[in-house]
């Protein structure tokens, strides 16, 4: 009977947790539609998604107190609630103003929806029987990569921008009631012992350096005073928090946490996880749409296919698991995801549509087989009373990675457009006999010329996606030294 209740309980937090995923699936492919419904600007849509991000990383670290004040039930069930509720108000907004103070709510009360998921799962089930539940919850983790993009693209073809936001209402309802039924309640622990003032210091961090690392390329970073003042305040706050959180008994992290090397080392390569998650759902979609001339509901389509990938992997991990341990199977993982970039850096325009599909399909299995692993790892010597905190801040630095990597891989593919663009170009002078006796100098606007530039153009934008993804194929590379946190435990 206990074991059947636990798969039901599983089933509902799977739901909640793909509810946060399907939102973020859903939401990168709909910015044109919502930009040009509101008639504003690429720079203002963009804090859709960066307000979101601000909002979710502060409820995240705020989860371990704010479970401890009034239990991790309420606090979840609260936050798929409040995620559904905002969700909601986000589809019904007149302004792009009212949609960003619904997306900073929505991210806030979304934030738990991952972390404490992972948490209670990791609680739930025995040490025995952990690996196997992971993988079906990291199942529920990837229904958003594969129904996001399916369903934003349907949407945006068919509908309107307003149903990426409506359907997380029923899910997150039948989430709700169903765990708030078979979910067991624990007594919250009435406590003074928070620090505050860490909290305050390490939300502005967080808010400083989402804001720096979102809108730094579209500010031109540090020619910028605005992110000048970000980076600087960033850094200020930080070093403030860690002032008030070192010298205190009140620490906002217990000081446990960091003497566990598995979980340590688990934190660290969440921050990879992080960083290679999202850019290929960035890159790709500018390939598709700007280099193949995709439609948009295919684009949708073949990004889906990533996360279905995924969630075929989460069906045959906890064996390989079982086979050959979490370490060995994190880098598995890796070194399949390392090797469908690599392949990515050697396509052209010419590339078939079966070939793109098939990469995205093992490029997503790569994900899911590390991550199971990762998670797996990372709790294994953790005491049950540090769980809440430890998922808290696993999934913070996950979200710090992300912010990470957008910024760069951004700031790559727009500053080497530009380089390449000015390499080919400069190539193609008119004192280059090759060029010049098929142009005519005289007529500035011929359409040979314009023909000329469109190519210049098109070559950029190939050539920066493709260094962008081999730069995304070595990143992992650099945390291969870590693996030394899991080396002296079996």
């Amino acid at each position: 009977m206990e074991k059947k209740k636990n798969i039901i309980t599983l089933c509902f937090i799977c739901l909640a947790t793909s509810l946060f995923t399907i939102d973020m699936g859903i939401i990168t492919i709909s910015f044109s539609e919502i930009e040009n419904f509101f008639s504003t600007t690429n720079s203002v849509t963009s804090w859709v998604l960066t307000v979101f991000s601000i909002s979710s990383a502060i409820g995240i670290i705020s989860l371990g107190f704010m479970s401890k004040l009034f239990g991790r039930k309420k606090i979840y069930t609260l936050g798929i609630l409040g995620f559904s509720f905002f969700s909601g108000l986000c589809g019904l907004s007149s302004s792009i103003e009212q949609l960003l103070v619904c997306r900073f709510f929505q991210g806030y009360f979304g934030s738990g929806l991952i972390a404490l998921s992972q948490a209670f799962v990791v609680d739930i089930f025995s040490k025995e029987n952990r690996s196997k539940a992971i993988s079906a919850w990291t199942f529920g983790l990837l229904v958003g990569p594969v129904v996001g993009p399916f369903l934003g693209g349907f949407f945006i073809e068919f509908l309107n921008w307003r149903f990426i936001f409506f359907i997380n209402l029923p899910l997150g309802l039948i989430a709700f009631f169903g765990l708030s039924y078979f979910l067991e309640s624990e007594k919250p622990r009435r406590s003074s012992n928070i620090n505050y003032l860490s909290f305050i210091f390490l939300s502005i961090f967080v808010a400083c350096l989402q804001i720096f690392l979102d809108r730094g390329e579209l500010e031109d970073w540090f020619y910028s005073e605005l992110i000048i003042f970000l980076f600087s305040l960033s850094l200020i706050s930080l070093v403030f928090f860690l002032l008030t959180n070192f010298n205190s008994k009140k620490s906002l992290f217990s000081f446990l946490l960091f003497k566990d090397n598995y979980f340590t080392g688990g934190i660290i390569f969440a921050f990879l996880f992080g960083f290679i998650l999202i850019p290929p759902f960035i890159l790709i979609p500018i390939y598709l749409t700007e280099i193949q001339s995709f439609p948009m509901h295919y684009v949708g389509f073949i990004l889906s296919l990533s996360g279905f990938g995924g969630m075929i992997a989460t069906l045959f991990t906890s064996k390989i698991i079982s086979l050959i341990g979490n370490v060995k199977t994190m880098l598995l993982g890796l070194f399949i995801y390392i090797t469908a970039n690599l392949e990515i850096v050697f396509w052209n325009s010419d590339i078939s549509t079966n070939h793109i599909i098939i990469n995205s399909l093992y490029r997503g299995i790569s994900i899911s087989t590390y991550y199971v692993a990762l998670a797996n790892i990372t709790y294994i010597t953790l005491p049950n009373n540090l769980r809440t905190e430890g998922a808290s801040l696993f999934q913070f630095l996950r979200t710090i990675g992300t912010g990470v990597s957008i910024a760069i891989f951004v700031t790559f593919l727009n500053r080497y457009y530009s380089i390449s663009f000015e390499d080919i170009r400069s190539f193609l002078d008119y004192s280059n006999i090759g060029v010049s006796q098929f142009t005519n100098v005289d007529d500035f606007f011929s359409n040979d010329k314009i023909i000329i530039l469109q190519e210049i153009k098109y070559q950029s934008k190939i050539n920066s996606f493709l260094y962008d993804f081999f730069i995304l194929s070595l990143s992992p590379l650099i945390f291969l030294p870590f693996f030394v946190f899991f080396k002296k435990k079996n």
